[in-house]
Order: structure tokens, then C-alpha cells, then sequence
């Protein structure tokens, strides 16, 4: 792509990003994973069994230790308790039926498919991070859903590969979720309507459209237990597709804001407008009454963005995340209590699943799970055996008085009342947990090609764990069984001596030193005396660029059609080798790769496969290409006003992916440039004399910018000062003291008897004061944002015993050195002028003398009528100067002053 800073496709290109970043996902119980969901074996509970898959159960996160736990919806308690390796510090949306889960890493863009029935890992899919995409699970239909370009196909739920064509539906696309019927729901709105989809004969079919918002206007949609609610979020309108009908609702509050569930269960429904701090309940959602409001708090507001309030059982759970609480309201909005699930800060998830409530905190050892009739069973994700403790208890509602606005931080939308709010505080670290030395984690996926007696299998690489991988096993149950190892460098073997016609199906697992990882499995093969295609022709692959002619951080792969070929298998090859990244099943003759990591290279080959399952030996390679694209957004951006005219804005490095970043530029809230920086820039400077409420971060590399990172400005508060301490010498104050500008530049002073000195840094010292004198010492800060002050009261010590006396010089045009007076007069260390001078007193100072001594004979000369004397006075410091430069106060008799 040729960068264009200024032109429209980049500007197209910027808004595109924005509203990718401002993307809210389905509500669900989010998991914290590593690309390919390392793990160790799965372990069983107290129980000492596999739990009953009939019975339900919902796998909820631990983050810390980087574990899942299957907590059984009838018992609550923890059947299963899964580590995961290098889990930490992944985003992933964990979709499951009765017989697969399927986990969504949300920051490698990797899909991992778990059988439930065989207890394996048995798929992986790459679909990046690019694009807005979901996986939507259904019993044994799941459906990958690419959002952002309107892409929706059908893939085996297990394999996580293809089974049929994909649809294009009008881009972007809003919400998803499997209703009861096995209708999935989607909104498109630029034709404002709701999709209904289903999978026939392992095809996408739309069952259904309905009208349900204004073509253009933004929704938000929440998939009921039959059809559908959309919010219109351009007018007060709500739609309820139901079996038959389409009933509309007007909602009493602005809806510009609405977030809500990606799944509603029950006959009830809650609208979350952060905006608005409000949430908009519905009572029936059939019969679209009643409609009702309740207040939410600024926490609550804050929280919602990332968790929208749940309708559960006649009742509204509020998460607090702050607290760590979630609020329990009747759908009148009355108050039902309260219930703690983390710590202050802790980011609380919820999701109803098998008719249970399911309220996680990955940041902590705890969740809670809520029954039907409101009782809640805690759950200790590390101890198979929970607690239940009581409902909730009653609280009073909380204070919902005027309070002023948290700060957003998201980026505004042009639309009113359609403002983020603040992101919730990192949470705080729970107590530390011991782990565990791991096992390796499963090499998925498993890929088996048939052949005559025999199977080719091939699979991804295993992560780790505590120690290398020292060993691959493959077993077989089918035919007699079998067992095949490898060592731990090798990613692929031939099975020889099967039967043909007999369908098999593969596991495979890493061992370290620590033990033997979980399996991952293959799909069924069935080995054939079948001719098999002809080898394919080597593929050719490029990188996918977009409408403005950007790269997407997509390989495309394409190959000649093999005559008698059913399907093909296309690897992506890192240095030659796979198993870096999982291949894929198609029927076509193209492939799409999203996810590859960028700036790597990477080859490809094909095999074909025929009706019967026979496979083709791999093509040759495809050309070597090196993946790479516009860089992601920059992070942590901070912007903050520092002055009256004076903006600091700061963030993290963006990713390059796969080139140098090669700048960055700053620009408002209206996308003007308003800095910029090199591409080793971290932080910039801006002056403006226009208010800046919001500042991006967009970075650049050779294939142009990326989608920006923003943060509202944050205005400093008024600056504080507080004395902590004064002390005092005859003539001087010192002050200790702390004072905060809170990022400003400031201008601190400390004044006393009308002196006054400015120093920010403690301590100040206020010089030139009297000896014995009660003062009020002032201290005041001042920066743009306002001033503060803050007084102490201290003397000042009393001058020591002694005789005073006045300095007395006097300049004149006609004496030698005309200025000589106003240089001040010397004080020496010793008793003469042969000492160091270490300070001169003025003209007319008063000083106290303690004692005299003869030394060295001086004269003033005209500068005092040429007074002249051998003595010496010492001073209150211990130092000297001539008296011919003093008229005492005893009326300048030398001689009753006491000698030293």
C-alpha cells in the first residue's frame, strides 16, 4: 500500500479501525489462554470420575495460576480442573455445548477445539486478530462468523474445518447466538434487519429476515430463547423478533449507549446504557411489558462496557467491578442484595448457562454460581469440593444522587449520549498460588491423510511446558489398536498395516520430564485401496489486501483443480517444516490464512483427497512470502494537560507486524494532526491553544497506518501544598513541606515579614528575617488548574549576647574606587585581612559584635571619614571585620566592648 496521510482511503481506513477497537463481545465466560491452549492432562476431581456430560457444567477461568475449572451446574461443584501453559495475560471467549468446547483466543486469533466425549483437543483454526471474528456453537454445529467483512461458513465442530460454503452477508455485522430452535441471529445493520441462519446438508441457509431498525442506524442485539432483541440505537426504538411476529418497543430512555448480553435466558430482558447510567428492563419480552428503568452508579457504568447487566430468573445481577461485587435488583428495580465474588478492582464475568447464573472473577480463586430461585453456591475453582453459602443478603439500594461524570476513555462517537466510560482499573493481584511443573501442552491439530493400508498423520507442534519435549505417541484403538512414538523433533509419521475400510481415529501426545500431555485427536480416516488424485500443481500465495488496497494480514493461497479431488489440505510451512500453525480443509481451490505471525515466512503445499479419503502425495511448495501489514494501534495511551496551552500525550509501542515502525502521529478527537514523533518516539509535547478533550496515537509503517489508540485528556486536579514542619534560626525560616501539582507545572512560594522565596522543592528557606520575632509563614502552589495555600506560625531564635553595631561606608564620585561601598564590606575567617573573605555585609546593616582583639592596623580612608584602628571584632558566626567599618551603638566606644 502507498501511505496517504491525507487521503480519504486512510481516513475510510482510520474510522474502519476506530470502530473495530470499540468493538463489546458477546458476553461469556472469558478465559485467559495461549495460542494453541497449551495445557497439561486433563485431571479429574475428587470424584475420581469423568463427570456426566448430561448433567451440564460451565468452565470458568482462574488467571493466576493460568486454570480452568468444570464446575457441574447441578452440584456446583469441580469435576474437572484444567492447567493451561502460558496462560496469563490472554483475552479468550470460551463457547460450549454438551459434547465440544470451543476456546477463542482473543489476542493470537487461534481456535482450539475441545471433545468433550473423547476428552481431547481435536481442532485448531487460525482466523487473526484483524478482523472481528466469532466461533457460534450449537450442539454439533458450530459456525465461524467474520464480522468485520460479513463472512459466515460452516465448520465441524471438532476439526474446526470447513464443511461448506461460506455466506456473504452485508458488512458489518452485529451480535450472534444460537437461540433453542438452532437459529443463529445476526444484525446487519446497513439494511437494519435481523438474519436468522441454519446449517443444511452442511450448507448456510437464511431461514429468516426481519426489519428491525432503521437501515444505517448502529445495533446492539441479544439473541433470545426464541428470536431475537434489537436495540435500535439511533432512535428509542426496540424490536422483539419473536416465533411469528415482530413487536416494537419505545424505550424511555436515549439508547445510543446500549450494551447488552450476547445470550438473554428467560422471558425478561435488560438493556445497559452506560451513557445514561441506566439499564432498560423488559418483564416479558413476548408480550413487551413491563418497561421499566433503574439507576446505575458511575462504577456500574463503568463495568458495563466490557459486562452488561444479565436478566436472570426474574431478576437484574449489576457487576460492580470496582468491588468486585455484583448487584442483584428485581426487574421493578428493587434492591435483592448483593454478592461478592472478587476483591476490590477485580473484573467480574457473567453468563447463564444449563439454568444456573455463572458469576466468574479470573483474577481470583473464587466464582459463584446462582440457581433459579436466587440461592448462591460459592465455588472454589481450586478445591473440588465448594462451599455453598446463602443468598444474597438484603443491602440498601445505593446512593444514586447526582455525581459528577468518570472519565472515558474510549473514543467519542459523533452521535449523543453515545459516550464510553471509563475503563475499570487494572485489577489487583490475588494472593500468590503455587504452580504446578507442566506438562506438555496438546499437539493440535491432528491432521490424518488415508492411503492404501495406511495413514499419514502430521501435527502441530506442543507447547513446552515446564521442560522440552522429549516425545510424540500416537495410539489407535480401532483394528487391534497400535502405538507408535517418535522423538520430539519430529511433528509427523506414516501408520502402516491398517485395514482398509475400517474407520480410525488418532491421539497424540507430547511427554517431557514432567509427564505426559493431554491428547489431541484426529478426525476419522478410513484407509483405501482407492486410486488417489493426482498431486497438485505447487500453489501460488499472495497477501490480501483490503478495498483501499491495504494489506490485512491475510495470506490468500490458490492452486490448479486435481481431476477426481472431493477436497484439499493446504499446510503453511515455517523454514519448511509444519506445525507451526494448523492447516486447513476445503473444497475449493483457494484458502484464506489469517493469524500467521507477521514477519515470518512462510511456504505452502497442497494435497488432494478424493471422495473415498484417498490423499495425493503434497504439491511442491508455493513461493516464499513474508507475512505483513499496517501496525496494530498503539497502547496505553495517556493523554494530560500539563499547562494552560500545554498537552503531554505518551503510549506503548505498536506492533509492526513484520516491519519497522517508522513513526507515529498524534491527532484530536476530528482526526487533525496536531504532533508526531519518529517511529522510537514514546511520548510528545503539544502546544494548542484550542481545548484538546481527546488525543490518538496512529503508527506508521511501510504499508501505511494503523488503527489509533486514544484516551480522553485528563485535566490535572487543584494542586495541594501542606506544611509538615518549621524550624528557625535569628534571622531565617526553614519550611518542610509536600506539595502535589498533579502533573502540572507549578509554581510554589513561601513568604514571611515580606520576604518571600519560590522553590517547589522542599525544603524552602525564608532568609533576612529579624532575630525574636513571631511569624506567619504562607505557602502557596499555583499551576493552571487553580491554587491552594497553607500557613504555620513560627519565631525566629533570639540574637545572641552582644553589642550592636551599624556598617557604615559611604561611595562618592571622587574617591578612588567609586562603587567600593556597594560591593559590601568584608568579613573575614581571621582577625585580619590576610584571611578569607567569606561574606560582605552592606552599607548600614546592623550586626551584633561579641568581643574584641588588636590585630592588624586598617584605614577607611574617604569611604569613612578615614577612620582608623588596630581592632578586630568577632561576630556572632565567629567571624571578623575591622571596626573601622562599624559606629557602635554605645555611642562607638571601642573600648567597652569586652575583650575576646
Amino acid at each position: 500500500m502507498t501511505s496517504d496521510r491525507g487521503g480519504t482511503g486512510t481516513m475510510m481506513m482510520r474510522l474502519r479501525h476506530l470502530k473495530r477497537l470499540g468493538k463489546v463481545y458477546p458476553a461469556g465466560i472469558v478465559l485467559a489462554l495461549v495460542a494453541a491452549l497449551g495445557a497439561t492432562v486433563f485431571a479429574l476431581g475428587a470424584t475420581g470420575q469423568r463427570p456426566a456430560v448430561a448433567d451440564g457444567a460451565s468452565w470458568l477461568w482462574s488467571k493466576q495460576v493460568g486454570e480452568a475449572s468444570q464446575v457441574n451446574a447441578v452440584s456446583a461443584n469441580v469435576s474437572l480442573r484444567q492447567p493451561m501453559i502460558d496462560a496469563q495475560g490472554h483475552p479468550v471467549r470460551v463457547t460450549q455445548s454438551d459434547r465440544y468446547v470451543i476456546l477463542h483466543d482473543l489476542f493470537t486469533g487461534r481456535v482450539t477445539s475441545i471433545d468433550l466425549t473423547r476428552m481431547g483437543f481435536s481442532g485448531s483454526l487460525d482466523v487473526g486478530t484483524v478482523e472481528d471474528t466469532a466461533v457460534m456453537l450449537d450442539g454439533a454445529t458450530a459456525i465461524v462468523v467474520d464480522r468485520t467483512r460479513g463472512l459466515v461458513r460452516p465448520v465441524d465442530a471438532g476439526s474446526l474445518q470447513s464443511i461448506g460454503d461460506q455466506v456473504r452477508l452485508p458488512a458489518p455485522l452485529v451480535g450472534g447466538a444460537f437461540d433453542q430452535s438452532g437459529r443463529l441471529w445476526l444484525g446487519v445493520p446497513s439494511q437494519g434487519t435481523a438474519i436468522a441462519l441454519v446449517v443444511r446438508d452442511r450448507q448456510i441457509v437464511v431461514a429468516r429476515t426481519e426489519a428491525v431498525a432503521t437501515p444505517g442506524h448502529e445495533q446492539a442485539l441479544t439473541v433470545l430463547d426464541q428470536g431475537v432483541l434489537v436495540v435500535d440505537r439511533g432512535s428509542d426504538q426496540i424490536a422483539v423478533v419473536g416465533e411469528t411476529a415482530t413487536r416494537k418497543i419505545t424505550s424511555p430512555a436515549p439508547l445510543a449507549s446500549a450494551v447488552v448480553p450476547a445470550r438473554t435466558v428467560g422471558s425478561a430482558a435488560a438493556i445497559t446504557l452506560p451513557a445514561e447510567k441506566k439499564i432498560v428492563t423488559i418483564g416479558d419480552v413476548a408480550k413487551g411489558t413491563p418497561v421499566a428503568t433503574m439507576s446505575l452508579t458511575p462504577a456500574e457504568a463503568q463495568a458495563a462496557t466490557q459486562q452488561p447487566a444479565v436478566s436472570f430468573a426474574g431478576k437484574v445481577y449489576v457487576p460492580d467491578q470496582t468491588t468486585g461485587t455484583v448487584r442483584v435488583v428485581t426487574a421493578a428495580g428493587q434492591p435483592a442484595g448483593t454478592i461478592q465474588v472478587g476483591s476490590a478492582q477485580t473484573t467480574v464475568e457473567i453468563e447463564v448457562r444449563e439454568q444456573h447464573l455463572f458469576i466468574n472473577a479470573p483474577d481470583t480463586t473464587t466464582a459463584v454460581m446462582v440457581d433459579e430461585d436466587g440461592k448462591t453456591s460459592k465455588v472454589d475453582k481450586y478445591d473440588p469440593v465448594p462451599e455453598t453459602s446463602p443468598t444474597p443478603t438484603a443491602q440498601p439500594a445505593p446512593t444514586l444522587s447526582p455525581q459528577p461524570a468518570e472519565s472515558p476513555t474510549g473514543k467519542p462517537s459523533d452521535k449523543p449520549g453515545n459516550q464510553p466510560t471509563k475503563r475499570p482499573p487494572s485489577p489487583k493481584p490475588s494472593p500468590t498460588v503455587k504452580v504446578e511443573p507442566q506438562r506438555p501442552g496438546p499437539p493440535v491439530p491432528v491432521t490424518a491423510l488415508a492411503g492404501d493400508g495406511r495413514v499419514r498423520l502430521s501435527w502441530g507442534k506442543a507447547k513446552a511446558g515446564s521442560a522440552a519435549v522429549e516425545a510424540y505417541t500416537v495410539t489407535w484403538d480401532e483394528g487391534g489398536g497400535g502405538r507408535v512414538q517418535v522423538n520430539g523433533s519430529t511433528l509427523q509419521t506414516t501408520i502402516t498395516g491398517l485395514t482398509n475400510g475400517t474407520s480410525y481415529r488418532f491421539k497424540v501426545y507430547a511427554t517431557n520430564q514432567v509427564g505426559d500431555g493431554p491428547p489431541a485427536l484426529s478426525e476419522p480416516v478410513t484407509p483405501a485401496a482407492a486410486q488417489p488424485p493426482g498431486t497438485p500443481n505447487a500453489p501460488t500465495a499472495r497477501l490480501e489486501t483490503d478495498s483501499d488496497d491495504c494489506y490485512t494480514g491475510a495470506v490468500l493461497v490458490s492452486w490448479p483443480s486435481v481431476p477426481g479431488a472431493a477436497d484439499y489440505v493446504i499446510t503453511p510451512l515455517k523454514g519448511g517444516a509444519a506445525g507451526a500453525n494448523p492447516p486447513q480443509t476445503v473444497t475449493g481451490t483457494d484458502a484464506r490464512f489469517a493469524g500467521l505471525t507477521p514477519g515470518d515466512s512462510f511456504t505452502f503445499t497442497v494435497v488432494a483427497r478424493n471422495s473415498a479419503g484417498a490423499a495425493s502425495d503434497a504439491s511442491p511448495q508455493s513461493n516464499e512470502l513474508t507475512v505483513h501489514y499496517p501496525p496494530a494501534a498503539p497502547t496505553n495511551v495517556k493523554g494530560r494537560q500539563t499547562a494552560a496551552n500545554t498537552y503531554v500525550v505518551t503510549w506503548n509501542a505498536a506492533d509492526g507486524h513484520g516491519l519497522p515502525i517508522t513513526g507515529y502521529e498524534i491527532r484530536d478527537e476530528d482526526g487533525k494532526k496536531i504532533g508526531e514523533t519518529g517511529g522510537g518516539g514514546r511520548t510528545v509535547t503539544i502546544t494548542s491553544a484550542a481545548k484538546l478533550d481527546w488525543v490518538e496515537v496512529v503508527a506508521f509503517n511501510d504499508d501505511g497506518e494503523g488503527p489509533s489508540g486514544f484516551d480522553q485528556v485528563t485535566q490535572p486536579a487543584a494542586p495541594k501544598i501542606a506544611i509538615s514542619s518549621t524550624s528557625a534560626t535569628e534571622t531565617e525560616i526553614t519550611v518542610n513541606f509536600t506539595a502535589d501539582g498533579d502533573g502540572a507545572a507549578a509554581t510554589c512560594t513561601f513568604t514571611a515579614g515580606g520576604k518571600t522565596v519560590s522553590d517547589c522543592g522542599s525544603p524552602a528557606k525564608i532568609t533576612g528575617l529579624s532575630a525574636d520575632t513571631q511569624y506567619t509563614v504562607t505557602a502557596k502552589i499555583t499551576t493552571f488548574a487553580g491554587s491552594a495555600t497553607d500557613t504555620a506560625s513560627q519565631k525566629t531564635d533570639a540574637a545572641p549576647s552582644g553589642n550592636g553595631a551599624t556598617v557604615t561606608c559611604t561611595d562618592s564620585a571622587s574617591n578612588p574606587d567609586p562603587s567600593f561601598c556597594s560591593k559590601g564590606l568584608p568579613v573575614y575567617g581571621d582577625r585580619n585581612d590576610n584571611g578569607s573573605v567569606v561574606r560582605r555585609v552592606a552599607d548600614g546593616a546592623h550586626i551584633t559584635v561579641v568581643c574584641k582583639v588588636h590585630g592588624e592596623n586598617q584605614n577607611a580612608g574617604p569611604y569613612n571619614n578615614n577612620k582608623e584602628g588596630d581592632h578586630w571584632l568577632k561576630l556572632t558566626d565567629g567571624n571578623w571585620i575591622s571596626w573601622v567599618w562599624l559606629r557602635f551603638d554605645n555611642g562607638d566606644d571601642v573600648e567597652a566592648l569586652p575583650d575576646c
